[in-house]
């Protein structure tokens, strides 16, 4: 089968818990760019809420 017939997926992980930041600059870089290789496709953007 070539790559046109394949069918993309999607996951998506959920933690619950605290978040300490020791180094704001790096945790900004990656909530605002993201981290991971496949960025240019919409992946590993990080959803960070307070509860």
């Amino acid at each position: 089968m070539d790559s046109k017939g394949r069918k993309a997926g999607f996951s998506s992980i959920d933690f619950t818990g605290q978040l300490q930041i020791t180094d704001v600059e790096k945790f900004e870089q990656a909530l605002f760019h993201g981290i991971g290789r496949s960025k240019a496709f919409g992946c590993g953007l990080l959803m960070i809420r307070r509860v």
